[in-house]
């Protein structure tokens, strides 16, 4: 399983910190130089920022460097990853993986989030666990190919930021995906270790808002809402999980 790294030209001290930490856990790793927005917009596209354009036309390369290769899912990481001491197992080898999934969720935010009550076991202490309700944070997941061509294909145009559009359940284009979300975590952002934070690809600002027709919203939510239920199983007991831990130790 290949693992691509979103990188700037430009961010030399994140490049060196992310290959220190993916040799730290013995991973190898290529990287894809993301979308710069002080070398200008693409495109503009409401209620977005610039930033977050770049960031998730930087996503979108890596999906189709997914969706173009020969293995069957690929890892996506944002340049200020920090992994559990473990990690390197479990990105080494992908048999792990549920084969239903779409996509697993490897990071956490430390926040409370709807899990699936069931869990399968994967490798040594993790898990995996169906992702019912929103987690946030796009620093690091697994796609399957074939969501990674799905997700090329829909999202031209980004309406909402890379993170939304992946894992909140609020979006078509997670809701017609098989997501898990690995437990205990793999990684997590830099940021939360404290200290200096580091400059992230997604900048957080305020959104102007877009009006729809009442009917355009209605018939988005019914489209949204089958394939949700599609891709999980009716009576999937499901319970709240104050915080996702990260495996192991992170330093």
């Amino acid at each position: 399983m290949k693992c691509l790294v979103i990188n700037l030209d430009r961010s030399v001290d994140r490049l060196a910190a992310v290959k220190s930490e993916f040799s730290r856990i013995g991973v190898a790793f290529e990287r894809v130089a993301g979308v710069d927005v002080k070398e200008g917009l693409p495109f503009e596209a409401p209620p977005l920022t610039a930033t977050e354009v770049c960031c998730f036309l930087s996503h979108r390369l890596c999906w189709k460097i997914i969706a173009d290769g020969p293995d069957e899912f690929g890892a996506v990481f944002e340049d200020d990853v920090v992994f559990s001491q473990d990690a390197g197992s479990m990105l080494a080898d992908s048999s792990w993986i549920p084969p239903n999934a779409d996509i697993i969720k490897l990071e956490t935010f430390f926040n409370r989030v709807r899990l699936g009550s069931q869990h399968f076991a994967v490798a040594g202490a993790y898990s995996a666990r169906l992702l019912l309700g929103q987690h946030l944070g796009a620093c690091g997941y697994v796609v399957s190919k074939k969501a990674a061509q799905k997700l090329f294909n829909s999202t031209e145009r980004p309406k909402v930021a890379v993170d939304v559009a992946l894992f909140s359940p609020n979006q078509m284009t997670a809701a017609r995906n098989t997501i898990y979300q690995l437990t205990p975590a793999l990684c997590m952002q830099a940021h939360f270790l404290g200290g200096k934070m580091p400059q992230s690809l997604v900048q957080v600002a305020p959104r102007v808002h877009v009006n729809k027709r009442m009917i355009d919203r209605c018939r988005a939510e019914v489209a949204r809402v089958f394939w949700y239920f599609h891709n999980r199983p009716f009576f999937q007991a499901a319970e709240k999980v104050d915080a996702v831990r990260l495996g192991g130790s992170n330093v």
